[in-house]
């Protein structure tokens, strides 16, 4: 069988790890990488005919394309596409062909790697679209309640988990509410990246624009950008804490719906929450639906502070019955002490949900099969206000056990996180016991995959 890692900076060791697990028992490997450097890391142990090397050198080759795969889209999703719209669209018109083939030539069955940048999404809907390639794009990633297990995704909004189908035994408990274990993770990163220490090893790492790889999408390539960008993060941390926040003690006893902020630019909002990126917005549609009495409670994201403007949350306290709270307030109390919880994609949803919370989603997500938790749309909130949509959720009545079952079932034991945040996924026993659920996945994968051409290559 041949299967294709898409490169993701250092997320590309972890899948090299599991790909030389996977070579051993058989399966032939295949990548696809953008940066130049990665490339050259990866001809250590891959032929070189075997990966296929897509950067902005493609803004040049006139291809045509293959498909429609709205590519406006995609460039206005990625946080480097979307600074340069032209060029970028050339890219993604022009690396579709050599990608397609690259995938029907090596006759590649599977592809493993994430969600994040334009161009992997572009390669999941040329490997899911084009149905005569009969290849599966497969994105493996943490399913965040319980810690410690991940799952595939096969669908671009990591809303929907590969069942597998002929697992009938496995280990499962009854689902309870915790903090993500990435979520200690990230707030120790935080407190490194706001240290002076953290603060001269960042710019560092901005001086290094002379040793990066000019050509690779992902990367922002202009100097005086890159300074900026460091200066403009700086400068809105501290304008951050000259905000007077509304203390939660004054209000946590009267009803309000809870929106937690997500960190932007990030793939759970500008990604997989797409249409539902503009978070003031979203704001606005929620405070409108607001049922008289209720307050709306906004929390930024720790690991967000530095990336919003002082005016962003300006605009946020100009809007009456809604309130600003610290970033530092519990959020395990606030979703306990809230009517109603309100998110794009956030875990804050799961959590409430595993609370007996009501919570609300604006996107699709794999936790709406848990039935507290319920996707709507603008439509929704237009034709029902927040008291009805909490009545019909609380209505439903469904066993817990059912849905943990699910997660259970079709999720496997293993740290999929990236080495850079959590070095222990690199640990010889942890690479095993991912390999080996990468293996099983393949195995009971049972999608039937009807033959209905696309596109041919020449």
């Amino acid at each position: 069988m041949n299967i294709c890692f898409v490169s993701n900076f250092s997320k590309t060791y972890l899948f090299n790890a599991i790909s030389k697990e996977l070579s051993k028992q058989g399966f032939s490997i295949y990548w696809i990488a953008t940066n130049k450097n990665i490339f050259e890391y990866l001809k250590k142990d891959c032929d070189i005919k075997n990966i296929l090397l897509l950067n902005k050198k493609y803004v040049h080759v006139e291809n045509e394309p293959i498909g429609d795969f709205k590519i406006n889209e995609l460039v206005f999703g990625d946080r480097m596409l979307k600074n340069n719209k032209a060029s970028s669209r050339d890219f993604l018109i022009n690396i579709q062909k050599p990608t397609y083939d690259f995938i029907q030539s090596n006759q590649i069955n599977y592809i493993f790697g994430e969600l994040t940048w334009a161009h992997e999404i572009l390669i999941h809907r040329i490997s899911t679209k084009c149905k005569e390639l009969n290849c599966q794009f497969l994105n493996p990633h943490v399913v965040r309640i319980p810690n410690n297990r991940f799952a595939f995704f096969t669908d671009e909004y990591q809303s929907e988990i590969l069942e597998i189908k002929n697992r009938n035994q496995f280990f499962w408990k009854k689902l309870q509410a915790q903090a993500p274990y990435y979520s200690k993770i990230n707030k120790n990163i935080q407190k490194r990246i706001n240290s002076i220490q953290g603060k001269i090893l960042r710019l560092k790492k901005i001086m290094h624009y002379f040793k990066i790889d000019k050509l690779d999408p992902t990367l922002e390539n202009n100097l005086f950008k890159r300074i900026k960008c460091f200066l403009k993060k700086e400068w809105n941390k501290n304008q951050y804490k000259k905000i007077k926040f509304s203390s939660f003690d004054v209000i946590k006893n009267k009803p309000y719906v809870f929106l937690g902020l997500h960190k932007q630019p990030e793939a759970s909002i500008d990604v997989f929450g797409r249409y539902y990126e503009d978070q003031f917005q979203n704001i606005i549609n929620i405070w409108r639906a607001l049922p008289s009495g209720w307050n709306l409670i906004i929390k930024e994201h720790s690991v967000a502070i530095g990336y919003n403007e002082k005016s962003f949350y300006k605009k946020i306290q100009s809007l009456p019955q809604v309130l600003l709270i610290d970033d530092s307030t519990s959020s395990y109390e606030v979703i306990q002490n809230s009517e109603l919880v309100v998110t794009v994609t956030g875990t804050m949803a799961y959590e409430a949900s595993l609370k007996n919370i009501p919570a609300l989603t604006l996107v699709p997500t794999f936790f709406n099969q848990h039935f507290l938790c319920q996707k709507v749309s603008l439509e929704d909130l237009r034709n029902l206000d927040l008291k009805i949509i909490k009545k019909n959720i609380l209505k439903k009545k469904k066993n817990i056990e059912s849905f943990s079952k699910f997660i259970y079932k079709n999720t496997f034991e293993g740290n999929v996180l990236d080495p850079i945040s959590d070095p222990k996924v690199m640990e010889d026993e942890n690479i095993k016991l991912i390999s080996k659920a990468f293996g099983k996945a393949m195995l009971f994968s049972e999608e039937i995959r009807t033959i209905k051409p696309c596109y041919v290559a020449a």
